[in-house]
């Protein structure tokens, strides 16, 4: 009786498709959060991949209008067209082929309301703060445990009233990498240092 083979999943279907690994991580960082730009040692760093890599993939996806670029000094950043045809069915491609942790950093990512987003690897939990009345609703909360405070809750826990904040914030990792908020202020003042997951610029 002859073995079964495996299925290829997550970046190694990808890979198959788009015919470059180098191409599917690049195209993983734009699709997962499509609102935000980067520039290329940002791409470098998330991906892990060299940078003559990177900016050949770039160069690639600009060509074909899947990303523009602007200039900014001596920098230029990077975004994903989301009007460019195949843009949702790639970025719905990309989201099923992924983790349950790409799946809820792509709800998360383009829902303004969300401040942060933190995975607890050890228990595999989440930790979502949102900005306004109500949580936002995210379908893979079925399968991936979401505790939601607001941002006044969450900075209350940072001021030691809830243990589960100091637990995110101890054994987490950041899924949005969006760093420029006042909260990233507060939560490096409070003493705690959380890494980027891997794929996080």
């Amino acid at each position: 009786m002859g073995r079964t083979p495996k299925t290829p999943r997550g970046n190694e279907t990808l890979s198959a498709l788009l015919g470059s690994g180098a191409r599917a991580e690049v195209l993983r960082l734009f699709l997962t959060d499509p609102m935000r730009d980067y520039y290329q040692r940002q791409i470098e760093s998330a991906t892990g991949l060299p940078i003559r890599a990177v900016q050949r993939e770039l160069e690639r996806l600009a060509k074909i209008k899947l990303l523009y670029r602007r200039s900014e000094g001596n920098r230029t950043y990077y975004q994903v067209d989301t009007q460019f045809p195949l843009f949702h069915d790639l970025r719905s491609l990309f989201l099923r082929a992924g983790t349950p942790q790409d799946r809820i950093r792509g709800e998360a990512a383009v829902e303004p309301s969300v401040v942060l987003l933190i995975h607890n690897e050890k228990e595999n939990r989440h930790l979502l703060v949102y900005s306004g009345r109500r949580a936002p609703e995210f379908s893979s909360k079925d399968v991936v445990p979401i505790d939601a405070l607001t941002r006044d809750e969450f900075m209350l826990g940072l001021a030691g009233q809830d243990p589960r904040v100091d637990d995110f914030l101890r054994n987490g990792v950041d899924l949005l990498g969006r760093r420029e908020d006042v909260i990233w202020r507060r939560i490096e003042a409070a003493g705690y240092d959380v890494p980027k997951a891997k794929g996080v610029a």
